[in-house]
């Protein structure tokens, strides 16, 4: 587990030749270019932005591949498509989608708009209305009347009927030439419109049926999806070419780059430099560079890169925690669960599904190791779907034996809770010291919150004052000194006393850290309490489903398994939810906070996304 090295390289070529060097070198895709204003901050990855035609490219890419039973996508272009220029036939097929999906959207709301009126209509019966002239000006008007507001006709003038009437509504109808007055009845009228309830399902068929033609067109459409994704990384291709070549200098007839180079790619470049015919000088980064991240995690433990990724990866010149977090997320995550039968269920489900995540192995190697894990933790602390194994007369006698962590023992489980939160934290503060080894202040910093820990931790046991008050006070005069002689290495420079004093103030105040050091180990027992919670739920739904199968032998035996299975399926889901939550909280958080492994940016290297010669002849 390390950060990759770099080197800082300076590419130089003769101007006629840039645009044959550039290809070489994204071909080549190891380069990560330097933007040539230098203003890059850490967050900060270059590259153009998408343009009108590939944002829709992409949108008709996405609709095509949410098709419900898209088509085998083509390798090829038909050859009717082939007498027309490429990206006069990509746009025209883009526009196609991009209609049938507009089209698609609209029919379908119509037909929710058409269904929601047969809904309202058709408890009123299918009728036409006829027109004013015919009744002398009168019309109909109606209202969906309560049956406990039947008093209210009573006291009506205009005539009316009941056309119906449900066990909640009478639908009642009112002759009147003009709308009558609001109050005239506790509730308002229904709008009904002047269509038939015949016409409404005729235009829903007619609908329904002009859906199922642009659906069979999405269809036919969806086999272009792999064409157009090539297309699209072609476009998106030459716009970083277009975008990189921004970034060049011109210097008489020179052409000058500059990028970031893994160290282990130096020799290939130099190759690439003979063969192609240009010249570049690798340099270490100087202090003031900020180099990108490129993690290189130990076999099998690539996951944890990804993890490290989605909160934020460390800096260039931190220390990669990529493993740290791998196998204290997979802890967290047991110690949550703290049930085999759960843990048992999502490994079946993942064999099930284990098709499906063919393509992502790292997803597939993840919940793996966390279910894996959970149903080994699961086992010692022996809960199988909410039952304690020593409870059930008929379990294997070695799964008693093996039930050696007690969710009930509280004590036990709180200081069990404490001690992984106070490992964790000092396996942070040692990566740490580990990457700033070189300086003399980490070294009184991190021993001297060590030796804090381990004074709490004495006190905490209720050991003798002077073993905990020893190293408390070791602890905090070693934390004062090593962050005064950091404070006063920045301060150098400084051109004035007060502004030395006043970096050196800083020492004192770093204790003030004391209090967020034991907060953050506090923290942990959120490991112990929603893993209490996730394992008293389940004996809950037990009990419940056991009771209702005793009160009702015939018929409770489906409300027994109803229960079982809701019961369990949303403890399942709280439990997976919590643990996923909290488990990335105490690494992102609390680890983090202690470890400060920086902030990156990712290694984004000038590559291609697509090559297809084929395409670029035709074009």
């Amino acid at each position: 587990m390390s950060i990759s090295r770099f080197y800082k390289v300076s590419i130089a070529a003769a101007e006629k030749d840039e645009d044959r060097i550039l290809d070489c070198l994204q071909r080549f895709g190891r380069l990560h270019i330097i933007p040539r204003d230098g203003q890059k901050t850490a967050t900060e990855e270059p590259g153009p932005a998408l343009s009108g035609q590939d944002k829709q490219t992409r949108e008709a890419i996405l609709y095509l591949h949410q098709a419900p039973d898209p088509n085998r996508p083509l390798s090829r272009w038909p050859v009717h498509h082939r007498d027309k220029p490429m990206r006069q036939r990509v746009q025209e097929l883009v526009t196609r989608v991009l209609n049938n999906r507009d089209q698609l959207r609209e029919v379908n709301d119509t037909i929710d708009g058409l269904k929601e009126r047969i809904r309202l209509l058709r408890p009123w019966g299918d009728f036409t209305l006829p027109p004013d002239t015919c009744v002398e000006h009168f019309r109909l008007w109606f209202y969906l009347l309560p049956v406990n507001k039947r008093s209210a006709l009573d006291e009506l003038t205009l005539p009316w009927q009941i056309a119906g009437r449900s066990m909640r509504h009478y639908y009642l109808i009112l002759i009147s030439p003009d709308e009558p007055d609001k109050n005239i009845l506790p509730v308002e009228r229904e709008h009904l419109g002047s269509r038939s309830l015949q016409t409404l399902e005729e235009a829903l068929e007619m609908r329904e049926a002009e859906r199922e033609d642009l659906e069979s067109e999405r269809q036919r459409l969806s086999r272009f999806r792999s064409l157009l994704q090539q297309q699209l990384r072609a476009a998106n291709d030459e716009a970083m070419r277009q975008y990189v070549k921004t970034q060049t200098e011109k210097q008489q007839t020179l052409m000058t780059l500059q990028g970031w180079l893994p160290a282990a790619d130096t020799a290939a470049l130099q190759a690439l430099a003979d063969e192609e015919g240009f010249a570049f000088v690798a340099q270490p980064p100087a202090p003031e560079d900020n180099p990108p991240t490129l993690l290189q995690p130990a076999k099998g433990f690539r996951p944890g890169a990804m993890l490290a990724g989605i909160y934020q990866l460390p800096g260039y010149r931190s220390w990669d925690p990529s493993v740290h977090l791998y196998l204290s997320f997979a802890l967290f995550f047991a110690m949550i669960l703290s049930d085999a039968g759960y843990s048992l269920i999502l490994l079946a489900l993942l064999f099930v599904f284990r098709k499906k995540l063919a393509a992502n192995k790292n997803i597939r190697d993840l919940l793996f190791t966390l279910f894996s894990t959970a149903t080994v933790w699961g086992v010692l602390a022996g809960g199988y779907l909410g039952f304690d194994i020593n409870a059930i007369d008929q379990a294997p006698e070695i799964l008693k034996q093996l039930n050696i962590i007690h969710l009930n023992h509280y004590n036990a489980m709180m200081t069990i809770s404490v001690l992984v939160g106070i490992s964790h934290i000092v396996i942070a503060q040692l990566s740490l010291l580990a990457n700033r080894r070189h300086k003399t202040s980490e070294w009184f910093i991190r021993a001297g919150w060590l030796a804090v820990i381990a004074g709490g931790v004495c006190f905490w046991q209720s050991l003798a004052p002077v073993y905990w008050a020893s190293l408390l006070i070791a602890g905090a005069l070693a934390v004062v000194s090593g962050s005064t002689m950091a404070a006063l290495q920045q301060a150098a420079n400084a051109a004035t006393l007060s502004g030395k004093l006043m970096s050196a103030a800083k020492g004192v105040l770093a204790l003030t850290g004391a209090s967020g050091l034991f907060g953050d180990i506090l923290s942990y027992m959120r490991l112990f309490a929603l893993g209490l919670a996730s394992a008293s739920l389940g004996p809950t739904f037990n009990s419940l489903a056991e009771q209702a199968l005793n009160a009702s032998p015939g018929i409770g035996v489906v409300f027994a398994a109803l229960i079982f299975l809701l019961g369990h399926s949303v403890n399942l889901g709280l439990a997976i939810m919590s643990a996923t939550v909290h488990g990335l909280r105490l690494n992102f958080i609390e680890f983090y906070n202690w470890g400060e492994p920086g902030e990156g940016y990712a290694y984004t290297p000038f590559c291609h996304q697509a090559y297809a010669p084929t395409e670029r002849r035709e074009q």
